[in-house]
């Protein structure tokens, strides 16, 4: 049924795609806004400082955990006095998730439709994952990002457009309109998939006819349309700021985004399952919010010192119906706790660095990481993306600029054979890259 419903908007005239957008803000508003909550305890930017670890609010989370939500009867085995203690509480992976879906929520809930959303992320290996976040959670997460809008010199009322994998149009589709405006939001909802160097005028045209004052979305789709611009020498002003999510950015294509756009770009991190965790300060550090415990961890499952790499491991305090606590994100990142010289004064990642799963798996079963190094000697490529085929063999297709240079690819694959040894190693070009179900870009995928 939710697949017909999809053709027909897909399908539909603009107009009617139009009232369809806004019928589902309604429906996603009755989740997000709701609620009515305090909302003090979790705002997102306090100038004071405040202790990291919240003791009661934690021992009440877990209290409530183990009393109503029957994976988590374990817990009253523990005590959660200290930091220390809450970080002997075992992690609670995506296998675990998938193996214990109707376990992970409070008894409590009489009407699962009702107090709880029922999310799906697209999966880093190919295996979607399914999970419960529970309603309050959703509502602050949206007032915290609200928060940070203003944080980042965006007035909330005023127009937006925003870039993402939410389908607008038939990935066929060749002539403009590649979005679509969504009047209870007052913003231009815009297709990541059919950025190209032929079309990102028509996107350029939308945003003057709109003129929305921020923006959001996709990085890859913002820095898409900035290569593009950067190519012709085009410069778009208008926007106080772009706030980007769901995706990494490279200080490259960073820069290139503010370029094309002469305004800052920030980002946010996290994951459907847990919300929004952490934000970008002016400084470039992404700051934890104070809705949320996160924690870097070796793989044992310990903490690891301010300045090492680990995988972060979030716990969402919002989520009392639906629990996920110390969970393993399967990404990477640096932890400081020292000040970091900007108005939120709390612990933050100086660096996300990638998935644990972003590793090329070699014929003799070695994991080679920090797979962007492979690229290095490429000259003139906009976009790239590793497609691990097999144990034998690997492509890497490129989406190159006028500054190509084929004979640097020698150099890359000729680099690529020196990490990954005896496999099949060679290189395309394409006009597109390949997308996850979200939307999402990853700059590795496995086939097996």
């Amino acid at each position: 049924m939710k697949s017909i419903i999809s053709n027909i908007y897909i399908n539909s005239p603009y107009i009617v795609k139009r009232l369809f957008a806004n019928l589902e803000a309604i429906r996603r508003d009755k989740y997000r806004k709701s609620e009515d909550i305090d909302y003090s305890n979790f705002r997102t930017f306090k100038t004071v400082s405040q202790s990291y670890y919240n003791v009661s609010l934690v021992e009440n989370f877990i209290q409530e955990a183990a009393n109503n939500v029957p994976y988590y009867e374990f817990l009253k085995e523990y005590t959660t006095h200290s930091e220390k203690e809450f970080e002997n509480i075992p992690l609670l992976t995506k296998e675990i998730v998938r193996g214990n879906l109707e376990n992970l929520f409070s008894k409590n809930v009489v009407n699962i439709n009702q107090q709880l959303w029922k999310g799906s992320s697209s999966g880093s290996t190919g295996m979607p994952l399914k999970y419960y976040r529970d309603k309050q959670s959703v509502t602050i997460e949206r007032k915290q990002y609200n928060d940070f809008y203003t944080y980042c010199g965006c007035d909330i009322n005023d127009k937006s457009v925003r870039i993402s994998g939410v389908k607008v149009a038939s990935f066929n589709k060749k002539r403009p309109p590649y979005w679509v405006y969504i009047d209870r939001y007052k913003q231009l909802q815009c297709s990541a998939y059919h950025i190209s160097k032929e079309t990102y005028k028509d996107y350029i045209r939308a945003f003057k006819k709109v003129k929305p004052t921020y923006a959001t979305g996709f990085p890859s789709g913002w820095a898409a349309l900035a290569e593009a611009m950067i190519e012709d020498g085009i410069v778009y002003k208008g926007l106080n700021a772009i706030i980007t999510d769901s995706e990494g950015l490279s200080l490259e294509k960073k820069e290139k985004i503010q370029k094309a756009f002469a305004c800052p770009v920030y980002q946010t991190y996290g994951l459907g399952e847990v919300g929004m965790c952490s934000v970008q300060c002016e400084n470039g550090n992404y700051h934890i919010l104070p809705s949320h415990y996160v924690e870097v961890v070796n793989e044992n499952g310990n903490g690891v010192e301010d300045g090492n790499i680990g995988e972060i491991v979030v716990t969402d305090f919002n989520s009392s119906k639906a629990p996920f606590i110390r969970y393993a994100t399967g990404d990477m990142g640096i932890m400081y706790r020292t000040p970091c010289g900007c108005k939120i004064e709390t612990p933050y990642l100086s660096n996300i660095v990638g998935r644990i799963e972003d590793y090329i798996l070699t014929k003799d079963n070695r994991k080679v990481t920090r797979v962007t190094q492979l690229l290095k000697p490429a000259i003139g490529i906009n976009e790239s993306q590793i497609i691990q085929v097999s144990r034998e063999e690997i492509v890497i297709n490129v989406i190159p600029n006028e500054n190509f240079d084929k004979e640097s690819m020698k150099l890359v694959v000729k680099n690529a054979k020196e990490f990954v040894g005896d496999m099949n190693v060679s290189w395309r070009v394409v006009d597109n890259l390949e997308r996850m179900p979200s939307g999402k870009l990853k700059f590795l995928i496995r086939k097996f």
